[in-house]
């Protein structure tokens, strides 16, 4: 069998297994490139936000972009973090302002906002109807990081 015979015969047999385990609890997985649209001004002033999307979920009808930032500082109740690509590369540093009360995601566990710690990467979900950030999809009322600044214009 020629090679790409041989290549597209594996696709075409690995592709059904693919679709089934990006499927959970019969939802479909929602993608970054074709299920989500970033408003006009969002994508204005975070041009790079594609590419810094690792995940898109339904919550409440309403979807929800998830990204990656690493915390590089933190001072009182402002939390300044690099919002990463898929490669680890810096697409935008913002700071917030946060409740002390809050949880935020940290490598996939919630813990309070007090416990965080230069180098930790969090999850920040924003919903694609609005723009803002969020330490959980669903939580438009409760948990906002207020953006206190946008350094990555300054870049």
């Amino acid at each position: 069998m020629r090679p790409r015979a041989m290549f597209a015969a594996i696709v075409l047999s690995v592709a059904p297994l693919v679709c089934l385990a990006g499927e959970e609890a019969g939802q479909p997985q929602l993608s970054c490139i074709k299920d989500i649209t970033y408003s006009h001004e969002f994508l204005a002033k975070y041009p790079k936000a594609g590419a810094a999307c690792r995940e898109v979920a339904m919550k409440d009808g309403t979807k929800w972009v998830r990204f990656e930032a690493e915390v590089t500082r933190i001072k009182g109740n402002q939390l300044t973090a690099n919002f990463l690509d898929k490669y680890e590369n810096s697409v935008a540093k913002l700071t917030f302002q946060a409740d002390p009360s809050a949880t935020l995601e940290v490598d996939g566990k919630e813990i309070p906002y007090k416990r965080l710690r230069g180098g930790d990467h969090l999850s920040v979900w924003m919903p694609e109807s609005k723009v803002g950030f969020y330490s959980a999809p669903g939580s438009l009322h409760n948990q906002q990081l207020s953006l206190v600044r946008d350094e990555s214009a300054q870049r």
